[in-house]
C-alpha cells in the first residue's frame, strides 16, 4: 500500500491540463477561464446617478444652511436610460433616477429624502459637495484594462461582468469526459426489486452526480458482467472516446476481479493498486496513452470516498484549477470515533461551527456499503493510521465534502 499524499502527487502529477474550448459565457460556469479579458468600454461609459434625487449645480449650495436655505428650479426629470440634452444652468435642478445619466453642467447629486419641494422649487438645507452620489464614467473599469485574469474560475459574478463588457463567447479548458464502467453481475437497475443475490446499481449515480459536481462529462458504459473479455473491449473502448476512465468493482483481489489483467493486456502504465486508506484501499490508477484509469472500489461508501481524494484532484487539475484538493481544518471531537491502527481512516461526521471552531460529531456506522451514513454526513474527520480510537474532546484534522 502507498500512503495518500503519495497517490495523490502520482495522479496529478499524470494528470495533463486539457485543450482550450469557445463557449457562451452561460456555458462557462464552474470553468476556468483560458485567456485574460480586458475590457472593451468604460464602466460606466458616462456620469451616473448613484441615486434617486436632484442633479445640481454644488456651487448653488455654497452659502446654503438651514437658516438660509437654497432654492433651485427644477426643470424636468431623467429616469435610467435617457439623456437629458439641455446643459443644467445655476439656479436649476433636474429630478434624476438612480442610473440615469447625469445632465451636462451638474457635479453633484442630492439624494430625494434630503430635501423638499415646493411646486417646481427645490429647497436645500445644507451645502453638497462636487461629485456628490455621482459614479463617474470609468470609475468601474476603463478600456483596455485587464478586467479578469486567465486561470480564473467563472462565478454568477464573473458572468454578469463579462456580459457588462460585451462579451459573449470565451475561451475556456475543457472538462474531461470520463467513461464509466459498473462490474458486477449481482447488479440490477434502480426500478427493479431486489431479489435473492442481487442489488440496485447505485455506484452508477453517485458517480454521475459526483462528475456533474465537478462540471465534468461523463459516458455510461452501463453495467458489465463479470466476463473478462467483455470488460477488455469496454475499457478499450473507453479509452478511444474519453479522457478519464473509471470502473466499480472488480479491483480486488476475487475470482472474478479482472481489472489488472485487462489493463495488462491493453499495454497500461499500472501505478499503483492499493492506498492506504479506509475506507477505499482497493484503487488502481494507470495511464494508458495519457489517458487516466480509476479501478475505483465496489462498495458504495469506498468509491465516493475514492472519487473525493483521487479522482477530484486529477480532473481540477485538467480543467486548470490552482486548488486541486480540499483544504484541511481543525476539528474537535464532539463524540467517541472507533477505529483500528494500520490505515488512515476517512471518519464520517457531521461538522458543526461553534463559538468560532470546528466540533465533529458522529454520524453513525462507517461500515463501507451504508449510504445513510453518507447522507448525514458533511465532512470527515482524518484519523492517523498510527492512532487506533479516539475519544471526544481530541483535536484532528478533518475537512468538508462535497459542495
Amino acid at each position: 500500500m502507498i500512503k495518500i499524499s503519495e497517490a495523490i502527487n502520482i495522479i496529478t502529477k499524470e494528470a495533463k491540463l486539457l485543450e482550450v474550448e469557445k463557449v457562451h459565457i452561460l456555458s462557462s460556469l464552474n470553468k476556468i477561464l483560458a485567456e485574460d479579458i480586458y475590457s472593451k468600454d468604460n464602466l460606466p461609459s458616462f456620469d451616473k446617478s448613484a441615486m434617486d434625487g436632484y442633479a445640481i449645480k454644488s456651487e448653488d449650495t455654497k452659502n446654503c444652511e438651514s437658516k438660509n436655505p437654497v432654492e433651485l428650479r427644477i426643470k424636468g426629470i431623467i429616469k435610467a436610460g435617457d439623456y437629458y440634452e439641455e446643459e443644467i444652468k445655476c439656479g436649476e435642478a433636474i429630478k434624476i433616477m438612480t442610473g440615469a445619466a447625469v445632465p451636462r453642467g451638474a457635479n453633484a447629486v442630492i439624494e430625494i429624502e434630503k430635501v423638499n419641494t415646493v411646486k417646481d422649487k427645490l429647497i436645500l438645507n445644507s451645502v453638497v459637495k462636487k461629485e456628490n452620489n455621482i459614479i463617474k464614467m470609468g470609475e468601474e473599469i476603463e478600456i483596455g484594462d485587464l478586467a479578469i485574469q486567465k486561470g480564473k474560475m467563472i462565478r454568477p459574478a464573473e458572468i454578469g461582468l463579462l456580459a457588462s463588457l460585451g462579451y459573449k463567447y470565451i475561451h475556456v479548458y475543457k472538462s474531461p469526459v470520463i467513461s464509466l464502467i459498473i462490474t458486477g453481475d449481482e447488479l440490477i437497475e434502480i426500478d427493479e426489486e431486489p431479489f435473492m443475490g442481487k442489488i440496485r446499481n447505485s455506484n452508477e449515480y453517485s458517480l454521475r452526480a459526483l462528475i456533474d459536481n465537478l462540471n465534468g462529462k461523463y459516458i455510461s458504459l452501463g453495467v458489465v458482467s463479470d466476463d473478462k473479455n467483455i470488460l477488455k473491449e469496454k475499457i478499450k473502448y473507453a479509452f478511444e472516446n474519453s479522457d478519464i476512465v473509471i470502473t466499480s468493482g472488480g479491483a480486488s483481489v476475487g475470482d472474478y476481479d479482472f481489472i489488472e489483467d485487462v489493463l495488462k493486456e491493453l499495454g497500461a502504465d499500472i501505478k499503483f493498486t492499493t492506498i492506504s486508506i479506509k475506507p477505499g484501499k482497493p484503487v488502481t490508477f494507470a495511464v494508458y496513452n495519457e489517458k487516466l484509469f480509476f479501478g475505483l472500489p465496489g462498495n458504495p461508501m469506498s468509491i465516493i470516498t475514492a472519487f473525493e481524494e483521487f479522482v477530484v484532484p486529477a480532473v481540477n487539475k485538467m480543467m486548470g484549477k490552482n486548488n486541486l484538493v480540499k483544504e484541511e481544518i481543525t476539528v474537535v471531537l464532539a463524540d467517541d470515533f472507533k477505529g483500528k491502527k494500520g490505515r488512515t481512516k476517512y471518519v464520517y461526521a457531521d461538522i458543526i461551527k461553534e463559538n468560532g471552531r470546528y466540533y465533529a460529531y458522529n454520524v453513525g456506522s462507517q461500515c463501507s456499503n451504508h449510504l445513510i451514513t453518507l447522507s448525514r454526513a458533511n465532512g470527515i474527520v482524518i484519523i492517523p493510521a498510527d492512532i487506533g480510537s479516539v475519544n471526544k474532546g481530541e483535536i484532528l484534522n478533518g475537512k468538508f465534502i462535497f459542495k
